[in-house]
């Protein structure tokens, strides 16, 4: 993982952590690598001071709040955090490891039947995450770090009770990354359901395999238009032949069609055990 030197108006502590360099950064904060008083590494989120406000901090605080129920092995942990703070902050679980974006865009896509143990493994962690009333939202290639021990999943910065009506968004306000965004969710239905997570690991798993997603486009609008017309099929050209079935019915249009996460797990194993 590549880690930046701190920028001058950077800190250099939040909540006992020191911060040793810059390893991410999105449209509201900024990723650190830091360390505890003990020396344990921990990935330090923080809010950029010029987003703080009381909608950014209850939308943080919600996220930390997920973090806190959410658990697994394939889960990058919530260490501690302070929503309440000046620049508020989460710490997790520090991953040692290229997300697979980066991956894929330093080494090219992975082979079919390390496709298949990355599918089974990240639905196994998607199932637990199920498990306990919630739903990811926003996994995508970013989303999934490759450590030493195997993929985690990180950023639930989206995630939502699946049972829960409640929302911090306004009414048809789309929240998400479009080009993995399965069409109703594109399309501002609610409530959402576990096929939104099946879609979008159908998203990862070809930008895995074929190094590219299923929609691409330069204007975002036209990317929408293509998510949620039910006659503009996935693109799925580069991708190895055995993976195709699988991810042509993650990646179907009506959610209803997908197949659940236990049954994308038994058919990646059985792509596996067919190589032998």
């Amino acid at each position: 993982m590549h880690i930046a030197p701190l920028s001058p108006e950077d800190p250099d502590e939040l909540g006992g952590y020191e911060l040793l360099g810059r390893i991410g950064h999105g449209g509201m904060g900024q990723v650190f690598l830091g360390e505890s008083p003990g020396g344990e590494p921990a990935a330090v989120k923080v809010i950029k001071p010029s987003v703080v406000d009381s909608e950014t901090r209850q939308r943080f605080a919600q996220e930390v709040e997920i973090l806190k129920t959410v658990y697994g092995g394939r889960i990058a942990g919530l260490l501690d955090a302070d929503p309440e703070a000046d620049r508020p902050w989460l710490a997790t679980e520090y991953i040692e490891g290229l997300d697979l974006s980066r991956h894929v865009g330093r080494h090219g896509p992975l082979p079919a039947l390390l496709t298949a143990s990355l599918g089974a493994t990240l639905a196994e962690g998607l199932a637990t995450v199920h498990k306990q009333g919630l739903l990811h939202r926003d996994l995508k290639p970013a989303n999934v770090l490759l450590g030493p021990n195997g993929p985690k999943i990180i950023d639930f910065g989206l995630a939502v009770f699946a049972e829960s009506s409640a929302s911090l968004t306004a009414p048809h306000t789309v929240v998400g990354t479009p080009s993995c965004m399965p069409p109703e969710q594109a399309n501002g239905a609610k409530p959402l359901t576990p096929a939104v997570d099946v879609y979008a690991l159908g998203a990862v798993l070809l930008f895995a395999a074929s190094g590219h997603l299923p929609y691409r486009a330069d204007n975002v609008h036209v990317l929408f238009h293509q998510v949620i017309d039910a006659g503009t099929a996935p693109d799925l050209s580069g991708t190895p032949a055995e993976l195709v079935p699988l991810l042509t019915a993650m990646l179907t249009h009506r959610a209803q069609d997908r197949p659940p996460l236990d049954d994308v797990v038994r058919r990646c194993r059985g792509l596996i055990e067919a190589q032998g």
